[in-house]
Order: structure tokens, then C-alpha cells, then sequence
């Protein structure tokens, strides 16, 4: 099979995991809407490291992500909502286990989503943090800009060659 068909039938085969996952979080309420979730995104993240396929770790870590807010949700009754949360912990996952299991070759964009909706979720629990971070969230955009030169210049962590 070669690279382009493999491409597809992963593609198809996520979709079609995905879609019965969704299909049974309709007749699920409380604990088995997180079971699933949790199942089918360790499948996902299973395979990921089986085929090294960076595809497969996007919706792995996602679905995972979301179990862990359902968890919350079920568990912490009046506290707030964590499904926000436990979506920034997924792509926030997607970096981290792609950073160990590549090492330097690995994706930043992750960081992006994960850090905004992990922000915003702790955020949404907490009046005071919350102001902050809606007032204050552009300062964050200045710090990944500093460091994104810093990088580019040399500056953090690079070492010069010779």
C-alpha cells in the first residue's frame, strides 16, 4: 500500500471511529459518556505510537481531553465547567507526548489551543483570574512574540555550532 492510499484509510478510519464515538455519547449519560471518550482516545493515542502517525495522535489526545473535562463536570458538581479545561490538557497533550516520543522534531501549534482554552477554562472558575486573563490575554501574544525572535535570533537555548 503506498503512502497515499495508507493517508486515506487512516483518514477514513478516524472519521469513522470518531463518528461512533459521537454516536454513542447520544445514549450515554454520567459515567459512560467519559468510559468512551477515555477508550476511544487511548485507541487512538495506542496507535499512534504503533504506526507513528501524527495523525492519529491529534483525535487521540483530543478525546482524551474531553473525558478528563467530563470527569470534572460528573465530579466537581457546582464547581464550573472543565470541559474547556480538559480540552486545553489534550492539545496541550499533543505537544508533550509528540515532543518525548519525536524529541526536536515535533509540532508547536498545539500549544496555541491548549494554552488559550486551558487559560480561558481556569479562568471561567475563577472571577478574578478571569478578569485578568480577558483583560490581559494581549501580553501573552507580546511574550510569544518576544520569544518566537528570541528563537530566531539565537537566543534561548541554541547552541552555536563550532
Amino acid at each position: 500500500m503506498d503512502e497515499t492510499t495508507r493517508s486515506r484509510v487512516t483518514a477514513g478510519a478516524i472519521l469513522i471511529v470518531i463518528g461512533i464515538a459521537l454516536l454513542a455519547l447520544q445514549f450515554t449519560k454520567g459515567w459512560g459518556e467519559w468510559i468512551i471518550l477515555l477508550l476511544i482516545g487511548g485507541i487512538f493515542i495506542a496507535a499512534y505510537f504503533f504506526r507513528r502517525s501524527y495523525g492519529l495522535l491529534i483525535p487521540g489526545c483530543i478525546l482524551v481531553g474531553l473525558g478528563l473535562g467530563a470527569i470534572g463536570n460528573n465530579t466537581m458538581i457546582g464547581v464550573g465547567d472543565f470541559t474547556q479545561i480538559g480540552l486545553g490538557v489534550g492539545f496541550i497533550a499533543i505537544y508533550v507526548i509528540d515532543r518525548v516520543y519525536r524529541s526536536p522534531r515535533t509540532h508547536w501549534w498545539p500549544l496555541i489551543p491548549g494554552g488559550i482554552l486551558l487559560l480561558t477554562g481556569i479562568g471561567a472558575l475563577s472571577g478574578d483570574l478571569g478578569r485578568l486573563l480577558r483583560d490581559g490575554w494581549p501580553v501573552l501574544l507580546v511574550l510569544a512574540g518576544l520569544i518566537l525572535i528570541g528563537t530566531a535570533l539565537g537566543l534561548f537555548g541554541r547552541r552555536k555550532a563550532g
